[in-house]
């Protein structure tokens, strides 16, 4: 349940709830009761009441037979249409045919702000595996696919987007200053490609490459996410190769429209 945000931020109480709801209820598919409802995200039954009978209204929501409140039709109209993104169709094959190729989870992200959202995923046979779900955020100075996309900003471009940032230890080899961002994201612009090397989890490494649509502005980024238990340092080349090239074939297949 969202309170006031750290940047000072204060939402629009309604707006916020009704969010909070649709958060809710997509981590219960099978619904829950306005009580359960109520319990989970502590809204009074009043306000409640009013804000589920508008989102019935509107068929955000819907009553199931077991009179549980679950997502309804209009949400999912919203859902279609962002399958049918074009970055979103266009990467399917793609990201499949490469998870296929080396048996690892691929990842693709966009930015926003200093945050990257995970928008698809091709998961590995292997039952170990580096995995997050579409939708997911992550601080994408942690992350490949992260630096990967910032550093199509300049080095001042940066330090505003960055001012005042409370870099955190999440391991040991975590960006924890502005110059190591700096430093890491003029790698990308000169190499082509990102690393995370256990930056984001201690445990995994990925590559990332860059992803442009029609007029050459990086859109997204995609990675292949590997354990360490099966890193091979001897294939950094090779992976590096393969994610620059799924890169190219989804650059080009947006520039084609």
């Amino acid at each position: 349940m969202s309170k006031t945000a750290k940047d000072g931020f204060i939402p629009v109480k309604s707006a916020d709830r009704v969010l909070d709801i649709f958060e809710e209820l997509l981590k219960q598919p099978n619904g829950l009761s306005t009580n359960e409802l109520g319990q989970r995200l502590q809204i009074a039954g009043s306000s409640l009441h009013a804000l589920i009978q508008t989102m019935l209204h509107r068929k955000y929501v819907k009553i199931n037979e077991e009179r549980k409140v679950v997502l309804g039709n209009k949400f999912y109209e919203f859902v279609g249409v962002y399958a049918n993104d074009p970055l979103i169709v266009q990467s399917k094959p793609i990201m499949k045919a490469l998870s296929k190729r080396v048996n690892e989870n691929i990842h693709l992200a966009i930015l926003e702000g200093t945050d990257i959202v995970f928008i698809a995923c091709e998961q590995t046979t292997h039952p170990i595996r580096y995995f997050v779900e579409p939708g997911q955020t992550q601080k994408a100075h942690l992350t490949a696919v992260g630096k990967m996309l910032l550093s199509q900003y300049s080095d001042k471009r940066i330090q505003e987007m960055y001012a005042n940032y409370p870099f955190e230890k999440i391991t040991d080899n975590t960006i924890d200053s502005m110059d190591k961002l700096l430093e890491k994201l003029e790698f990308s612009r000169t190499r082509g490609y990102s690393l995370d090397d256990g930056e984001a989890y201690s445990g995994s490494k990925c590559y990332a490459g860059p992803i442009y649509d029609q007029s050459h502005r990086m859109i997204a980024s995609l990675s292949i996410s590997i354990p360490f238990l099966r890193v091979e340092n001897d294939r950094d080349e090779e992976m590096i190769s393969l994610v620059k090239e799924a890169c190219r074939q989804l650059s080009s297949r947006l520039a084609d429209g």
